[in-house]
Order: structure tokens, then sequence, then C-alpha cells
């Protein structure tokens, strides 16, 4: 009996290491869309810094195109690394949804472990004291 939950215990370790590497990898995925995320903030400030300066000199329609096409482009990839992010913030609470659960799953097992230890202890006790007092009867 000990040793099923000895293996249920382990079984348990394993499922909580997965789910915090589960975890630690998502956590990454949403740090590098949000590095993302600034680094297209920071082009679209550069870029409008640009846009600005060349309102002021002499400029062809096409370069104004260009500039709002491109400023066009840059919404449109914000806004997709935006929905992405959302979208990882949310495997993320998922993910530690899920560790929570095979903590708790461990707690558990390791509980059942001791459990069953204390009780082999405590039979293992009660047969000496049986024969204990067999040989002082004797």
């Amino acid at each position: 009996m000990n040793k099923t939950w000895s293996v249920l215990k382990q079984r348990a370790e394993a499922a909580a290491h997965e789910a915090q590497a589960e975890l630690n990898a998502v956590r990454a995925r949403v740090t590098q869309l949000e590095a993302s995320e600034a680094h297209i903030d920071k082009l679209k400030q550069d870029y409008l810094a640009r846009y600005k300066e060349a309102q002021k000199e002499a400029h062809t329609i096409a370069d104004n195109i260009a500039y709002r096409k491109f400023l066009d482009h840059l919404h449109g990839l914000r806004m997709r690394v935006s929905k992405q992010r959302e979208a990882a913030e949310y495997d993320l609470g998922v993910a530690k949804d899920k560790l929570s659960a095979a903590q708790r799953e461990q707690a558990k097992m390791e509980a059942m472990v001791e459990r069953e230890n204390r009780h082999t202890a405590a039979a293992a006790a009660k047969q000496e004291q049986r024969q204990l007092d067999e040989a002082g009867i004797r």
C-alpha cells in the first residue's frame, strides 16, 4: 500500500514540475510580446517624429502616402501583437490555475504518504508490543 502512495506522490510532483515549466514558458511569451509592443511603439514614435520633420520641408504626395501607409501598417501590427499578448495573458491565468491545482494534489499525496507511514509505524509498534506481551506471559 505504501508503494502506491509513493507512486502517486511522484506523479503529483511530476505534474507540478510540468505545470511550473508551462507557467514559465507562458510568462516568457507574455514578456516577449510586451517587449514587441514597446518596440513597435518606439518605432511609431520615431517615425512620427520623422513625419513631422518631413512636413516642414518640401515633399511629394507620394511621400505623404508612404508615411501614412507605414503608420497604418505599424498600427495593424500593434493591434495583432496586442491581441496575442491578451491571449497569452489568458493562457498565463490558466497556467497559474493549473499549477495551483497540481501543487494542491502534490500536497495531498504527500499527506497521504505521511499518513500511511504513521499507520505502518503504529502497526509495527503494536505488533512489537504484542510480541513483548507474549514473551512476558511466557
